[in-house]
């Protein structure tokens, strides 16, 4: 028998902000264009949300993402839609698939950083 402990009030709240923070760094990256350090830094930020026990390693969402503060329930709601759309040609889910949803669901990105993008 497993059992999962809850993180910690303290646990989640870092991790919001480490979260936050992931967000506005990987934004930066897009606009740069550096996906090599964005899919990097979002693996590792996966990881932790993983320790968190929020995900499991087949990137599935085990929490309700609504009982969770803004930016964690976004990136949490994001791997789920991510893994709801269908694939062509069964290809494998990436961090980039899942990071242009969570980009988009994000109301800075939408309003400061895509229009400068085109």
């Amino acid at each position: 028998m497993i059992l999962l402990t809850q993180p910690s009030n303290e646990l989640l709240q870092e991790l919001e902000l480490e979260i936050e923070q992931a967000l506005y760094s990987l934004i930066d990256l897009e606009l740069a264009e550096n996906y090599a350090a964005m899919n990097t830094q979002f693996a590792q930020l996966l990881a932790k949300v993983q320790a968190a026990q929020l995900i499991d390693y087949k990137l599935d969402v085990l929490v309700e993402p609504q009982a969770f503060a803004t930016e964690t329930c976004i990136l949490l709601q994001s791997l789920i839609e991510a893994k709801a759309r269908p694939n062509k040609r069964h290809r494998l889910l990436t961090h980039r698939m899942i990071l242009k949803i969570w980009l988009r669901k994000n109301q800075r990105f939408i309003k400061e950083f895509l229009p400068q993008m085109f």
